[in-house]
């Protein structure tokens, strides 16, 4: 199976004419006969960039990497495109987060599911890994099995005894099966990007992972996270890794330097195939 991603939204954007950036991320995949897109960014701007690329949404399905706005922002204006559309994700996508890192600031998703779904959301909800179309994987809930990658403590969920660290159980990622391996794509990579990639072989029972596209969360952490990460993403031996969004521009730097050639800067208007 062929598979070409174009990133709709993004921190950075490419140097092509009327490409928008934003803090998010969202990727429009193409696989067979599916198209689907991954996350829909904070604001409009997957949509605009869109339709600077000449991508019709219409008829597109939807899937949620997690729930923060950043993920999910955007999914009024690319409702608006595709029309009714079904989005699957987690049920513990519309939990009340928060950020507190300066302030304490609300991070969830922008619009309850209600009015999403006056809007032609049909939310497909599962826990679960499971196959959504020929050959395209979701993780579902990604077993945290590595020692180096915690859940961030300033990211906190609203609970009835309050506020707790989240355990973001609904961060799950992207599986694109080839015939050479997969390509994995992720969101934000709460569960650790190593956590990730590892559910992807157990759930797809394929050893090889040829590719990496989106957050890696690398930009966050310490410096002992992004080493023993790099070093166990070696081992992979990738043909492409296409790092975005809160990966960072330090994490992202350091990359490039360690992966040369197979590396992408990652940003909106980027397209990779395979």
């Amino acid at each position: 199976m062929r598979v070409k991603l174009t990133t709709l939204s993004e921190n950075t954007a490419t140097p092509r004419r009327g490409i928008l950036g934003e803090h998010g991320l969202s990727i429009y995949v193409e696989a067979g006969d599916t198209r689907l897109i991954f996350d829909t960014g904070q604001t409009t701007t997957a949509v605009h960039n869109a339709e600077i690329l000449g991508i019709d949404l219409l008829g597109a399905a939807i899937a949620l990497s997690h729930g923060h706005y950043d993920h999910s922002g955007g999914l009024e204006s690319v409702l608006e495109k595709t029309g009714p559309a079904v989005i699957y994700c987690h049920p513990e996508v519309f939990g009340p987060r928060y950020s507190f890192r300066d302030e304490l600031s609300y991070i969830g998703m922008p619009l309850q599911r209600d009015v999403l779904e006056t809007m032609g959301a049909r939310f497909d909800l599962s826990r679960e890994a499971r196959k959504i179309a020929p050959g395209i994987w979701l993780t579902g809930e990604v077993p945290r099995r590595t020692e180096f990658e915690l859940p961030s403590r300033d990211l906190l969920v609203e609970t009835g005894e309050g506020m707790v660290v989240d355990p973001l159980l609904d961060d799950q990622a992207l599986i694109l099966v080839l015939d050479r391996g997969l390509l994995v794509v992720l969101g934000c990579a709460h569960s650790g990007t190593i956590n990730t990639l590892e559910q992807a072989k157990r759930v797809t029972g394929v050893d090889r992972i040829i590719g990496v596209v989106g957050g890696t969360h690398l930009g966050f952490g310490n410096g002992d996270k992004l080493t023993r990460t790099i070093d166990a993403l070696k081992r992979y031996d990738l043909e492409v890794l296409g790092a975005s969004h809160c990966t960072g521009p330090k994490a992202a730097a350091v990359l490039a330097a360690e992966f040369g050639e197979r590396f992408v800067f990652n940003s909106a208007g980027t397209i990779i195939e395979l």
